[in-house]
């Protein structure tokens, strides 16, 4: 399939970028973006659809429905992360390192050489800013 870069696609991807800490159904996307009318519903889940099969894109079940949420993970870090999500602000943050290491370890322990999948994996709680 062919790449193209309109500028709706750059729009879309420098919107993900710039908010690569949460998570956006297209809903939440099309009110951000389509305010100027530059870009249409219909191209942002063209888009969003293309950057998801590239691997750019990462999409989520939204709790208890049957619509999705987007986040940009374009950089090869955040898919060796596991996420924690607080439930109250939405925020994503990326797991410390140590941290992961340690639950990858007590998964194996647990489930005799159970591996996480780190792309897939998000732990909910609160952040420390709505604890």
């Amino acid at each position: 399939m062919k790449k193209y870069h309109t500028e709706q696609r750059k729009q879309l991807l420098s919107f993900l970028q710039e908010n690569s800490d949460r998570q956006f159904s297209v809903e939440e996307i099309a009110a951000h973006l389509c305010e100027d009318g530059n870009i249409s519903v219909s191209s942002i889940y063209r888009n969003i659809n293309a950057m998801v099969m590239e691997g750019m894109i990462q999409r989520f079940p939204r709790d208890g429905s049957r619509t999705f949420l987007y986040q940009y993970i374009g950089d090869g870090d955040c898919r060796e992360h596991i996420h924690l999500k607080c439930e109250i602000c939405g925020s994503i943050f990326h797991m410390d390192r140590k941290a992961m290491e340690a639950m990858e370890t007590f998964a194996s322990a647990v489930a005799a050489g159970f591996h996480i999948n780190k792309k897939k994996t998000i732990v909910y709680g609160a952040c420390g800013k709505c604890k």
